[in-house]
């Protein structure tokens, strides 16, 4: 059995037991001050302040960002492995390691979705969050290398380390206050003259990277050796939540001198995340999304969509995350879709109606196009998309 193995199976079975407590509803909830239970199968709105804090128009499918200008709301639907991801959220504890969390599934079934919706719920219960939107960004979409001074071969991404500190400081306003009371453990020595002293709020690091692009591949280490130290001691609780995150054993755009691409281990962002999803240390929670935009061609018709965590992560990254708990994302069932329906046609968002454009031809007339708010529309609307969660929104766009 693996280190912390025998922990992780109690975890889990201390998960099965919050599960029994998951209800479902179909009500519409607006968000409280204090969120202690996640019901399946509820519409819910989440005020627009916190959701411009915590970043969602950055992190959301754009799709959804759009469909928020539009309507000047943030509404999702809570599913069933948001429910389960609250549950096990509920069971993080200073004595067990963190918990890892693996949301997989098919194109389209709600998976970054779902990991916004954990984000939401760590804020309402005052966690520090750490969340990356997409880990492809550490190792695809790099602007600008330098090579560290601290470790011989390792490669710095001082734009992207900039992002991270930013947008850490962003989501964490509602706990700011706790964190700047966090006191660092050691001297930090960034050079010769930048330097964060032993006892100062952790906070400190923070400010110092994003004031010295430079220095911030570093700073993100050592803010997240900080997070890591705090929790172990009960001082607060860390959700690190990561999009896309088996491209941390992917591949990589960023070459070394001689022209070779560099593998994911050389990048010094790419480490501090892997540090923090491994898991030596407690009181946290790591979710992550396995996304198939790594290993999938485009260019391909033929080949069998991969999404398993086995197939995404592969050998190296799959022996790295275990143990975790995996989480599957699904199509809607009946119920959800009239959910989603029933929201859209209240919000207009559905406008067209049977018989609307009486001069065009009855086959034209019998589309989803002009059928969306009857009956006929709404079962077209689930069997064109498939009851595909991402299908259906393009559908009901529209229409």
């Amino acid at each position: 059995m693996k280190p912390f193995g025998r922990l992780a199976y109690t975890t889990a079975r201390r998960i099965g037991t919050c599960k029994r407590n998951v209800t479902t509803s179909r009500h519409f909830s607006v968000e409280s001050n204090v969120q202690t239970n996640i019901e399946s199968g509820t519409l819910y709105e989440m005020d627009l302040t916190v959701a411009k804090q915590l970043n969602m128009k950055t992190h959301l499918p754009s799709q959804l960002a759009k469909q928020m200008d539009t309507l000047g709301e943030i509404v999702t639907l809570v599913r069933e492995p948001t429910a389960e991801v609250a549950s096990c959220m509920r069971v993080v504890d200073k004595h067990l390691p963190n918990l890892r969390l693996v949301l997989w599934g098919a194109f389209g079934t709600g998976k970054t979705v779902t990991l916004n919706q954990a984000v939401h719920h760590a804020y309402k219960n005052n966690w520090a969050i750490v969340n990356l939107r997409s880990a492809m960004e550490l190792t695809r979409r790099v602007k600008e290398i330098e090579m560290s001074s601290f470790v011989a071969g390792r490669i710095n991404d001082p734009s992207n380390a900039v992002a991270i500190l930013q947008n850490f400081k962003q989501q964490n306003q509602h706990v700011w206050k706790t964190l700047t009371d966090l006191l660092t453990e050691k001297d930090y020595e960034w050079s010769k003259s930048e330097r964060t002293l032993k006892e100062k709020p952790i906070t400190e690091i923070v400010e110092m990277g994003i004031s010295a692009p430079f220095l911030a591949s570093d700073c993100v280490g050592a803010i997240f050796r900080e997070l890591r130290r705090h929790a172990k001691n009960d001082k607060l609780k860390v959700l690190v939540a990561i999009d896309d995150a088996n491209s941390l054993w992917g591949k990589t755009l960023v070459k070394r001198a001689d022209r070779t691409y560099a593998p994911p281990s050389d990048l010094t962002l790419v480490v501090h995340f892997r540090r923090m999803i491994a898991n030596d240390w407690t009181n946290g929670c790591v979710l992550m999304v396995a996304d198939k935009k790594e290993v999938a061609d485009a260019r391909d018709e033929l080949e069998v969509s991969r999404h398993t965590p086995l197939e995404l992560f592969g050998e190296e990254g799959f022996e790295f995350i275990e143990p975790f708990v995996p989480i599957e994302t699904s199509n809607y069932t009946e119920s959800e879709a009239d959910t989603i329906y029933n929201y859209y046609v209240s919000k207009n968002w559905l406008a067209s109606k049977s018989g609307k454009h009486s001069f065009l031809p009855q086959y034209i007339l019998n589309l989803p196009i002009f059928l969306a708010r009857s009956e006929e529309g709404r079962k077209q609307l689930m069997y064109l998309s498939a009851f595909n969660p991402y299908y259906y929104e393009r559908l009901c766009a529209f229409n």
